[in-house]
């Protein structure tokens, strides 16, 4: 994860959440704010989300992988987003279909096929439901920073 950027700054507990276009929103605005990605970012993390939809149903507690052309990308990050309540998330494997989504980890990429290793690890993680319950249970920012840092390393 050395060429990716992930602190407690990237994490954000999301409250008030009403729909995935708010939990995108926020994520998105916070690469942009922290000067990771362009003005464009939310935008085309938005416009992507409608033609090819991120959710995943594990079965569980379930997520989402967001995530845009690298042309809207200053430097590689990843921003988390932990959702106190649910929201329905279009699945990825099914667009038809949705799945109440917990967990959002909108990576910021640099290079269009680098990733294919950090791919691998958030998947993993997603799909280690013990790990993937201790973070939706996690108090503050700092925590869910040990537990996703830990697995994503």
């Amino acid at each position: 994860m050395s060429d990716m950027a992930f602190g407690p700054e990237l994490i954000l507990l999301l409250d008030g959440v009403k729909d995935y276009q708010m939990a995108e929103s926020d994520l998105a605005n916070r690469l942009v704010k922290l000067g990771y990605a362009k003005d464009s970012y939310p935008q085309a993390i938005a416009e992507r989300e409608i033609v090819y939809p991120t959710g995943l149903d594990v079965g569980g507690i379930n997520a989402a992988m967001p995530h845009c052309d690298i042309s809207n990308v200053n430097r590689a990050a990843i921003c988390v987003g932990v959702l106190k309540n649910p929201v329905e998330w279009r699945r990825m494997d099914d667009q038809d279909a949705t799945c109440k989504v917990s967990f959002v980890i909108m990576l910021a990429l640099k290079e269009a096929h680098a990733h294919l290793d950090m791919l691998q690890k958030v998947v993993a993680l997603i799909q280690d439901q013990g790990l993937m319950t201790k973070i939706v249970a996690a108090a503050n920012t700092n925590e869910v920073y040990q537990l996703v840092g830990e697995r994503l390393a």
